[in-house]
């Protein structure tokens, strides 16, 4: 019997350990997008950290998040030319809906230019920023 509950209290204080480790540390991005842009400016994230970003449309057209590779920007028109300078993309949220994905931040700490590659959204205001540190 002794033995038994020695057992359950090894296993119960590993999983507090355990959750206490990697259970509250969940990086979470929360945007709302508009017709005329992000929620915010900014937005930070750890280097290397899992983010898990959930992007509301409150606007009346699809939208999209898209993180640029550092030191990569945009020159608008969006278009075909700035495929290749995209590190992470959420493409398709319909208006109305909010749409989730998961991606790795970088790991090299820095300013990456956020935009929506639907054509013409940059110069609606659609821009932002993510900090990585």
């Amino acid at each position: 019997m002794k033995k038994a509950s020695i057992g359950i209290v090894v296993v119960a204080a590993f999983s507090l350990i355990l959750t206490a480790c990697g259970g509250s540390n969940k990086n979470i991005l929360n945007v709302t997008a508009t017709d005329s842009g992000y929620d915010s400016k900014t937005y930070t994230v750890p280097a290397g950290a899992e983010v898990t970003l959930n992007l509301t449309n409150n606007g009346v057209i699809e939208h999209e998040f898209d993180i640029l590779k550092l030191g990569e920007h945009v020159t608008p028109p969006f278009g075909e030319k700035d495929q290749g300078k995209i590190f992470w993309k959420l493409d398709g949220v319909q208006p109305g809906t909010t749409k989730s994905g998961t991606f790795t931040a970088p790991t090299e700490p820095g300013e990456y230019d956020i935009v929506c590659g639907i054509p013409s959204h940059i110069e609606l205001g659609m821009v932002a920023t993510l900090i990585v540190k």
